[in-house]
């Protein structure tokens, strides 16, 4: 069903939302973060409804959306209930029998930035830059979980395991995969490939503290 009303946007420190105008619990019979398609004028966008309480909710807007905008008064906003957000690997070109390459080497790429680990060690695997690998995932700084990594290695085509944990002990890894570690803060994604530890935020190296390993995802 399509919910529509006009509105305008607000600002709430650095983020910017729309009011939804009615009560959404006893509208859409639904509750909690909700995933939904917006459609903001002809733009459209997928996002989930942030709760507010007893019904309220608001449309959180990215400053890409905002930036597309006309200026006016208000704006005519649309939005449909989903089952779930469209996943990275929803319009993939690629498959397991044609995936974005072979992987028979790896070149090794240092993050822009601290909390790009992820996107890094994907771009290292899919042999891409890692703004493309940025752009794909619509991520920013910690944001490439470990969902978003699998997602994203389905979406080019790789074939993979299952996360297989570790608890520190020594392991013979697989030829390539990926390896989640604990970092100071927040764990942190390197890759492994014939031998040889690629550390996005360092560089390469052959050894490893086994100790410091969570677990690793196999790259077939």
């Amino acid at each position: 069903m399509n919910y529509s009303f006009r509105s305008v946007y607000y600002k709430e420190g650095n983020r910017i939302f729309i009011k939804i105008p009615f009560n959404v619990w006893e509208t859409c019979k639904k509750r909690g973060n909700i995933p939904v398609k917006v459609v903001i004028e002809d733009i459209p966008f997928e996002c989930k409804l942030i709760p507010k309480g007893n019904g309220d909710y608001v449309i959180p807007v990215n400053k890409d959306v905002i930036n597309k905008l006309d200026s006016r008064s208000e704006y005519s906003v649309h939005f449909t209930l989903l089952n779930q957000l469209t996943r990275i690997n929803n319009s993939s070109p690629y498959n397991k029998d044609n995936p974005i390459r072979i992987i028979d080497s790896i070149s090794y790429k240092k993050q822009p930035d601290i909390g790009f680990c992820g996107q890094t060690c994907l771009a290292m695997l899919a042999g891409i830059s890692v703004d493309e690998v940025i752009k794909l995932m619509k991520s920013k700084k910690w944001q490439a979980s470990i969902s978003k990594v699998i997602e994203s290695l389905d979406y080019f085509g790789f074939s993979h395991e299952e996360p297989v944990y570790t608890y520190g002990q020594m392991v013979e890894f697989p030829k390539c995969c990926i390896i989640n570690v604990r970092g100071y803060e927040k764990s942190h994604l390197i890759v492994y490939f014939d031998g040889i530890f690629y550390d996005p935020t360092s560089d390469v190296t052959n050894d490893y503290k086994y100790e410091n390993i969570i677990s690793y995802i196999t790259i077939n």
